[in-house]
Formats: C-alpha cells, sequence, structure tokens
C-alpha cells in the first residue's frame, strides 16, 4: 500500500472559483483555503506517493496545471498538547502552561478541531511549532530536511530568474551521501 502524505502549500495568490473547482476534482482532491488578509491561498493535500519528495513534486505541477504558483510548503497534522510537548523535548505541563494556562497569552495557538483525544484537544503543529519558536524558543529546529529542502526549492524558483550568475551559486550545492 502506497503512504499518504499530508502536507499543505501556499500558493501566490488567493485561487479563483474555477481554480478551486479543479484542484478538488483532482483524484487526492485536496482542500483549498483562502487567506484573504495575506493575499494567499492554502492548498491542503493527502497525497499518495513511495516518498514525500514525489508527493511534493506532483502537487506542485498539479498547482501549476491549474495556474497556481506554490511559494511555500508546510507539514500539515495536528497534534495534542502531550505530542507537541515531546516533540519539543519539554514538560507537558510546562508546555499546557504556556497554551491554556497561567501564562496563556494572546496570539497563542488555538485548537484546530474539537474532536478530543481522551481529554486532549488537537492543534496544528505547524501553528504550534512556528509560535514556540517566536514566543518561546528561537532554538526549535525545522521540520523534516525533505520539506525544508522542498521550500529552498520553491523559493529558488520563485527568485532565481533575475539572479546573476545563479549557475554558478547552484555549483555550491554539493549533496553527497
Amino acid at each position: 500500500m502506497m503512504p499518504v502524505f499530508q502536507f499543505r502549500m501556499v500558493v501566490d495568490t488567493p485561487p479563483t472559483d474555477a481554480q478551486a473547482v479543479a484542484l478538488v476534482g483532482l483524484p487526492d482532491t485536496p482542500g483549498v483555503e483562502v487567506a484573504p488578509e495575506e493575499q494567499v491561498g492554502v492548498v491542503w493535500f493527502d497525497r499518495a506517493a513511495p516518498r514525500l519528495a514525489t508527493a511534493i513534486v506532483s502537487a506542485t505541477h498539479d498547482l501549476e496545471r491549474v495556474g497556481l504558483r506554490p511559494i511555500r510548503v508546510e507539514p500539515r497534522d495536528e497534534v495534542t498538547i502531550p505530542e507537541a510537548a515531546s516533540r519539543l523535548g519539554r514538560p507537558e505541563e510546562w508546555f499546557r502552561t504556556w497554551l491554556t494556562g497561567t501564562f496563556g497569552e494572546p496570539g497563542a495557538p488555538v485548537p484546530v478541531s474539537m474532536r478530543p483525544a481522551g481529554r486532549e484537544r488537537f492543534f496544528s503543529w505547524d501553528d504550534i511549532e512556528v509560535w514556540t519558536r517566536e514566543r518561546l524558543d528561537p532554538g526549535v529546529p525545522d521540520g523534516p530536511p525533505v520539506l525544508t529542502a522542498a521550500a529552498l526549492v520553491l523559493r529558488l524558483r520563485r527568485v532565481g530568474r533575475g539572479v546573476d550568475g545563479l549557475p554558478e551559486l547552484l555549483s555550491l550545492v554539493d549533496i553527497r551521501p
């Protein structure tokens, strides 16, 4: 059975109605979200592929076929407070007080789903990771290396066309196992 990878891709403009319909008609039926305050769109994928990199490449091509330009890829998964604390190497109760307890602050991530996991609610890992890095600990590591690499490639695609000497700069990419 082929694994299914969950991620979201931010596109440079909100999708039109026709683009959203075309995306929802894809085999993996991605979800589409518009973020008007940021003037971007977000497309959520559950993409079956042998590897995450393959899933990201095929999603990028699908977005481009409907006229959207992906500018960022992000992980998409939901976690409980204990799971988030474990990923961050922090005590659960310390983390809980920052999110929901006495240290709770405006702008802290809120549950994305009212679906409880026992007594726990689910939060977006992306939101927790970014918020923790910005507010509590700038040393929080980046996501999986393949997502970091994909984000860099998408950014290079966006800015690279206007870079004088790009082939020379690309010669610096020497990745050996």
